[in-house]
């Protein structure tokens, strides 16, 4: 889906025959995209805290519960690094 999403931006940057339609296809493809990859981030984001506060809390001791779904937005991206 990132590749979709900046696939449509060069395309949509770089189209140089001068055709608007051809051109807002484009960009109602990236907003598309983009809008699909935010609200996708969203929803892991609320169900990853709601998960976390019900039951990773629950199983071991040393954790803490999520006050914010920022935190499980930062596990995210930390995870990603690591991986």
């Amino acid at each position: 889906m990132l590749k979709d999403l900046c696939r449509a931006g060069v395309e949509g940057m770089s189209d140089m025959s001068g055709s608007t339609t051809g051109r807002r296809e484009i960009y109602k493809e990236l907003i598309a995209s983009l809008l699909s990859l935010i609200i996708a981030v969203l929803i892991v984001a609320f169900v990853g805290k709601w998960l976390w506060n019900n039951s990773v809390v629950e199983l071991f001791s040393f954790a803490r519960p999520a006050r914010s779904v920022w935190q499980i937005i930062a596990l995210m991206l930390f995870w990603a690094l690591v991986k």
